[in-house]
């Protein structure tokens, strides 16, 4: 039996691989942004944003690098997951029918929502309940401090997908397929791309008048709804883009594209960023963050296609656990951030230090947890 092939001759040419056909490349995209989920979880332990279940106050200038590496990641990383995740939901809806393609993402992606806030967020949070004097009691403790933590992109995506798992139900029966035999021409992709910039710099920056940045929302626990209009046009852009299959006929040239522009936007808008006019600020932080998430996204996802057009059993493995990481890390990164707390180090050693610990710990955590059937067949 021939084994799975690390290159084929469809992984190197994406536009002839069949549709419905797994996607290698982008399965290890999900895993390098996984890791920049750890890594930015890791930032925010030892930076000056404290908005994390554990947290050491830094004491030298190199924390400032680490919120650097935060506020670039928020720029992308979270819309990303959103465009990738919706990129794949219209033909499994195809597949199953909207009925049961919902009952299906209210257990895999509502499940590990309820299992990470019963479950884990009290492990997460228990150093700091031990460590912090004149607390209620846990159970009260534990209540107050409701927040899903980073499954809140869970809760998030179900709610989008269920939004267009009914659209679909409305209209009925099951669209045409596009024709996809061709690459997409440049101009239309560039147009594309600059049009999906300008929508959501347009809404981002009327959005952030009323939810600036830094807003939380309680109880539904979102840390970042200043970017909730990136998270719905992206979700929504991957929904449209699955049927032309534009990520597999894109032309690779885009991603410098977007690059360049990323640098532009920061360029042009940076300044207005550190407006003393909150009305400025938020508009330009707007537009900046509009261009830096389709620009960086597009890089990546281009860069990805081209460096990443195989797999084998390390990716293979990688990917098959990524999900399940991402729902476990908090606790992995607080024990191990717990345990590194005498280590006196520069901010960005014990960073550096606690990723390069976290990264196959929670790896090694996942496929353990995913032994057991019931979580196998949900994770």
């Amino acid at each position: 039996m021939n084994p799975v092939p690390t290159r084929t001759a469809a992984a190197a040419d994406p536009v002839s691989r069949p549709a419905g056909s797994r996607v290698y490349w982008i399965d290890t995209l999900r895993v390098a942004l996984t890791i920049l989920v750890l890594a930015h979880h890791c930032g925010v332990t030892y930076g000056n944003i404290p908005v994390w279940f554990y947290n050491e106050t830094p004491h030298d200038p190199s924390a400032s690098a680490l919120d650097l590496l935060v506020i670039i990641n928020q720029s992308f990383f979270m819309g990303l997951f959103f465009f990738i995740s919706g990129y794949f939901i219209p033909r499994s809806i195809d597949r199953k029918g909207p009925g049961s393609f919902s009952r299906d993402r209210l257990i895999r992606l509502g499940l590990p929502l309820l299992g990470f806030i019963l479950l884990l967020r009290p492990l997460a949070n228990l150093h700091a309940y031990l460590t912090t004097p004149d607390l209620p009691p846990f159970p009260i403790f534990y209540f107050l401090s409701w927040d899903p933590g980073p499954t809140w992109f869970l809760e998030v995506l179900l709610v989008f997908t269920l939004i267009y798992a009914g659209f679909r139900a409305l209209r009925g029966g099951t669209p045409k397929p596009y024709d996809t035999d061709r690459k997409l021409g440049w101009w239309v992709a560039f147009g594309v791309l600059v049009g999906l910039m300008v929508i959501m710099g347009v809404l981002l920056a009327v959005w952030r008048q009323f939810v600036p940045d830094g807003t939380y929302w309680p109880v539904i626990g979102l840390p970042s709804p200043a970017f909730l209009p990136q998270y719905a046009l992206m979700f929504a852009a991957g929904v449209l883009a699955a049927r032309r299959r534009w990520l597999e006929r894109m032309p690779g040239s885009l991603g410098w594209v977007g690059l360049g522009l990323s640098v532009l936007a920061v360029l042009v808008f940076g300044p207005m960023l550190m407006s003393g006019d909150p009305a400025v600020a938020a508009a330009g932080g707007g537009v900046a963050m509009a261009i830096l998430g389709v620009g960086i996204s597009v890089a990546l996802l281009m860069l990805f296609r081209r460096v990443a057009p195989g797999t084998g059993p390390i990716r293979r493995f990688a990917a098959a656990n990524a999900f399940t990481v991402y729902v476990i890390h908090p606790v992995v990164l607080v024990a191990i951030a717990v345990a590194m707390q005498g280590l006196v180090a520069p901010a960005i050693v014990k960073f550096a230090l606690l990723l390069i610990l976290s990264v196959p710990a929670c790896w090694l955590v996942a496929s353990l947890l995913r032994r057991i059937p019931a979580v196998a067949k949900i994770m």
